[in-house]
């Protein structure tokens, strides 16, 4: 009998996928956000094999930057950084890795298109792995997975008509289209969060504020205080996943973690993202980004270190990274260790 599941994050990884591809859309922060890329590279590099996606002109550029013997540069036709999204998801049927091709259209055209934006087909091709293209639209950042079936996602991004036009049809029906296509890559059961419709780019990915970190559990990110209003789509959300169970049943436990201060913030612009909770899960460490709030980051490291109590916490200033919209999760695609269960 033939088996599919889309892995969860925590789970062993043959390989995480970055690309050195800095769009010049970035104009006078290219040189930062190329030393955060970096210090996140060589950080991952000290834990598991990093395959860096280069394209053709910035070669020379990659091989000078001396990233260490566990960094394998790939030539790549790549155009853009946000390798969650672009890059296909991997899922393991039947002992042997597929890649599922989510028809990325850039964030639901919200800028340029681009050729790399065709990436997940063809890198999947030059690995050999077989490709499962999906029935609609979406990116890798806006759903999380526990491994055991069970997805979490926003109703804000793929129920956004610039990427899953309605159609006259109802949300509910709509919902339940996807729900019945997700079932052939082993999902067993969505759980509809609001999302944020006001996000400017992703339309509210849930991997900037949701992060399972076992079976039935995660973390969630919560709204500071001072900054609450009654009714807030977030607020909706937190309560939701305390009521819900995940695909075998067991209700969710869930634990809040708070922003970043505004105070302590470097950039004010609105699609600034200081997410704690948008962090890659290495084989043996967890890579997220730090703001320069005190109490928040350190109470963010706690947090993440109860979790994951076997592996190291490595928080890295993301200031220009974080400005583009993403964190260290939108950056990186785990490649999974494909093992005998």
């Amino acid at each position: 009998m033939s088996t599919i599941r889309i892995p969860a994050g925590w789970e062993p990884h043959q390989a995480c996928l970055i690309s050195w591809a800095v769009h010049r859309e970035w104009g006078s922060d290219a040189d930062a956000v190329r030393r955060e890329l970096r210090e996140i590279i060589v950080t991952i590099a000290e834990y598991e094999p990093v395959q860096l996606l280069v394209p053709p002109d910035l070669l020379i550029d990659a091989k000078q930057e001396g990233f260490g013997g566990n960094v394998e540069i790939v030539p790549a036709p790549v155009d853009d950084i946000w390798m969650r999204d672009i890059l296909p998801t991997f899922v393991v049927r039947d002992q042997q890795l597929c890649a599922v091709d989510w028809n990325f259209n850039g964030w639901g055209s919200s800028r340029a298109p681009r050729p790399g934006d065709r990436l997940a087909g063809l890198m999947a091709a030059s690995w050999s792995i077989p490709t499962v293209p999906a029935s609609f639209v979406t990116e890798g950042g806006a759903m999380v997975f526990d491994g055991e079936g069970t997805l979490i996602t926003t109703k804000s991004c793929l129920l956004n008509p610039n990427r899953n036009p309605a159609f006259g049809l109802t949300e509910q029906v709509r919902m339940l289209a996807m729900e019945q296509d997700l079932v052939r890559f082993g999902v067993r059961k969505v759980i509809w969060l609001e999302g944020d419709t006001d996000e400017p780019i992703t339309s509210g990915h849930v991997d900037g504020y949701v992060l399972f970190t076992a079976p039935s559990r995660l973390l969630i990110e919560g709204i500071d205080p001072k900054a609450a209003v009654a009714g807030d789509p977030r607020e909706r959300d937190i309560g939701r996943l305390g009521q819900e169970t995940d695909a075998a049943g067991r209700r969710l436990e869930v634990e809040v973690v708070l922003p970043p201060r505004s105070r302590f913030l470097r950039f004010s612009d609105h699609a600034f993202a200081p997410c704690y909770l948008n962090a890659y899960v290495a084989n043996g460490a967890v890579v997220t980004g730090k703001f320069g709030d005190p109490v928040r980051d350190e109470a963010a490291c706690r947090s993440l270190q109860n979790a994951f109590p076997e592996r190291d916490i490595r928080m890295i200033r993301i200031d220009h990274i974080a400005r583009g919209g993403g964190g260290v999760h939108c950056l990186t695609k785990e490649m999974p260790q494909v093992l005998c269960r």
